[in-house]
């Protein structure tokens, strides 16, 4: 019995397997002595199974949004608890922007999108606000490059939608990496 029959590829378990194995190996090397290394680990792990599901389904499971969140979170509160008031108003901030976004362009911007980034924040908070700027600016040029590339693969006209969340996800990793 073929356990993967719910993949419409047959390359994507080689290609997350692979995209997982590189991002820990990045992970470990920026990060190595870094005491919230676990937090890094769980936004590479749940971030590909969110790019996966994104890029299969067009959609971004709020509950895993949700453990995104909460795993950085966790680990951050743990490591310094004096510092969850950025967190959490870099997320409001984010998320208000967010709302704005999908006030003025209604239908243009998916909301598990909008979640994503919040979902994000406190990873990026963790580092400082220049780097929630930051973030949100890979985050979308990285996006625009996907956009781009799909645009010139034909991927055209009115009812033309690419998955947003693994351009999202990979321009993230910009801003923490560097």
């Amino acid at each position: 019995m073929n356990l993967l029959v719910w993949l419409p590829r047959w390359w994507m378990p080689i290609a997350v397997g692979t995209s997982l194995a590189l991002l820990s190996a990045t992970v470990h090397a920026r990060f190595g002595g870094d005491p919230a290394l676990v937090a890094w680990w769980w936004l590479s792990l749940v971030g590909s199974v969110l790019g996966l599901v994104d890029s299969v389904h067009h959609r971004l499971p709020h509950p895993w949004l949700a453990i995104l969140s909460a795993g950085g979170l966790v680990v951050f509160a743990t490591l310094r608890p004096e510092a969850l008031g950025r967190l959490f108003a870099a997320s409001v901030v984010v998320l208000l922007l967010g709302l704005i976004v999908q006030w003025m362009a209604p239908g243009k911007v998916g909301f598990g999108d909008t979640v994503l980034l919040v979902a994000l924040t406190p990873y990026w908070a963790w580092s400082g606000w220049a780097t929630v700027l930051t973030g949100l600016i890979t985050s979308h040029l990285v996006l625009g490059v996907f956009a781009a590339v799909a645009w010139l693969a034909g991927m055209r006209g009115p009812n033309a939608r690419i998955a947003a969340g693994p351009g999202l996800l990979l321009g993230a990793w910009v801003p923490l990496l560097a």
